[in-house]
């Protein structure tokens, strides 16, 4: 870790706590995840699609930070986070040879408890719909398209600060986001030598 503009004695203070040239280490764990998902074609035209999944945001919740130090020390904290389930069903239809179209809508669990939602992830439990496409223009190239539109709701928070503002604290944060939606938007091009 690298400071810089500290006034002198702030300088003197980190370096006699042996904070002023040492290493940090922040520790998070990437949830686990189990998918499975399946394809029927029904038609020659026509093809049912479906998966169900399975991610574990607990330990994702699980942050630790680590100071290699004269004094070491090490700090974790503890989101509220639980793991999430997913269900999706899709469909698909050849329009032409050159054209496949793509729709579907699906379900995922929140991994926060509405009222604890953390300010740094508004999201949590939702419905997905999307379309999309590709047309195949040689047998060398492809592209396609996907709309995605997921409504969030309204998520609230109540998060309590543990440190007192006077002390350096961030103090309680309460409210809500109203109405939050997201919309994505991709392209993809495939090149195939």
């Amino acid at each position: 870790m690298e400071w810089s503009g500290l006034a002198p004695g702030v300088r003197a203070l980190l370096n006699a706590r042996g904070l002023l040239d040492t290493q940090v280490d922040l520790g998070v764990t990437v949830p686990k995840g189990l998918m499975a998902s399946t394809y029927q074609q029904i038609a020659a035209d026509w093809a049912l699609l479906g998966s169900v999944g399975w991610q574990q945001w607990s330990k994702f919740g699980e942050a630790e930070i680590g100071i290699d130090s004269n004094n070491p020390v090490g700090l974790s904290t503890q989101l509220p986070f639980r793991d999430t389930w997913h269900l999706s069903v899709g469909t698909q239809y050849k329009w032409s040879d050159a054209w496949l179209l793509n729709a579907g809508i699906g379900y995922d669990s929140g991994f926060q408890r509405n009222g604890q939602i953390a300010l740094a992830l508004p999201v949590n439990a939702t419905w997905r719909f999307g379309v999309g496409g590709q047309k195949e223009e040689s047998s060398n190239f492809n592209w396609g398209w996907s709309l995605e539109y997921t409504p969030q709701g309204t998520l609230r928070s109540n998060a309590q600060g543990n440190v007192p503002v006077i002390l350096g604290g961030r103090g309680n944060v309460v409210g809500e986001y109203k109405k939050v939606n997201f919309i994505f938007l991709a392209m993809n091009f495939n090149w195939k030598s």
